[in-house]
């Protein structure tokens, strides 16, 4: 669902209702307590990886390069403001 899809589903809704998200694994809803902007993990060592193939190729990727790229973990949701490709909801 994309955003524009969610405040589209929203707007016919009245403006003080509270939202609240089913969980599959709970029995009963459960709290919004945040929107988080980010990008998953496995997103961002593709990217990574493309940039790399894009400048170097099948050389040999320098040391300092190396040595400050991300090692990504591909299940974890890393918080971007600023540039995050999807929107969470973040429930407790």
């Amino acid at each position: 669902m994309t955003v524009a899809e969610l405040i589209e589903s929203l707007k016919a809704l009245p403006q003080d209702m509270e939202i609240m998200m089913l969980d599959s694994d709970r029995e009963s809803p459960v709290e919004i307590i945040q929107v988080s902007r980010g990008t998953w993990g496995l997103d961002l060592a593709e990217e990574q990886e493309a940039m790399l193939d894009a400048e170097y190729g099948d050389n040999e990727i320098p040391e300092d390069v190396s040595l400050g790229l991300t090692d990504y973990d591909t299940e974890h949701f890393y918080q971007d403001d600023e540039n995050g490709k999807i929107a969470v909801l973040v429930t407790w």
